[in-house]
């Protein structure tokens, strides 16, 4: 990455982050929890599951923020990279932490005990998604 300027605000990038709403969970904070890991997203309430979809970089802030203060950056690359499929790759959060404010990596669905928080990228150009989100630049 050296000497790379990662200025992704013209990228073509479409975030959608869902998950389901657990007759034990209050369906605000659920939403809350979507509102800080997709910056900028209104979720919506269909059918039991709760999904916001937005578009541009800075949809991902949070996320990008999160992962580096956590020092997650190879975890999450290995998942992005992992869960690819063409333009498109996704992967799980956990929904308490969300809650509280913190983006912590599930590498499998079972590790949430609430359900994750599916996160889905597409992009025409996922490479340098990826890079940009795991660099530390």
């Amino acid at each position: 990455m050296s000497g790379k300027t990662y200025d992704l605000q013209d990228e073509n990038v479409r975030l959608k982050v869902e998950t389901v709403l657990n007759p034990s969970e209050d369906p605000e904070k659920v939403k809350k929890c979507l509102q800080y890991v997709a910056n900028g997203c209104q979720p919506v309430l269909k059918d039991g599951r709760f999904e916001a979809t937005c578009t541009g970089s800075l949809s991902l802030h949070h996320i990008r923020v999160g992962v580096r203060s956590k020092s997650s950056s190879a975890v999450l690359k290995k998942l992005l990279e992992w869960n690819r499929r063409g333009d498109l790759t996704w992967f799980f959060l956990n929904k308490q932490a969300a809650y509280s404010g913190v983006i912590s990596l599930v590498e499998h669905y079972e590790e949430s005990p609430l359900g994750p928080i599916k996160v889905t990228i597409t992009s025409y150009n996922l490479d340098r998604i990826i890079e940009w989100l795991v660099s530390s630049r």
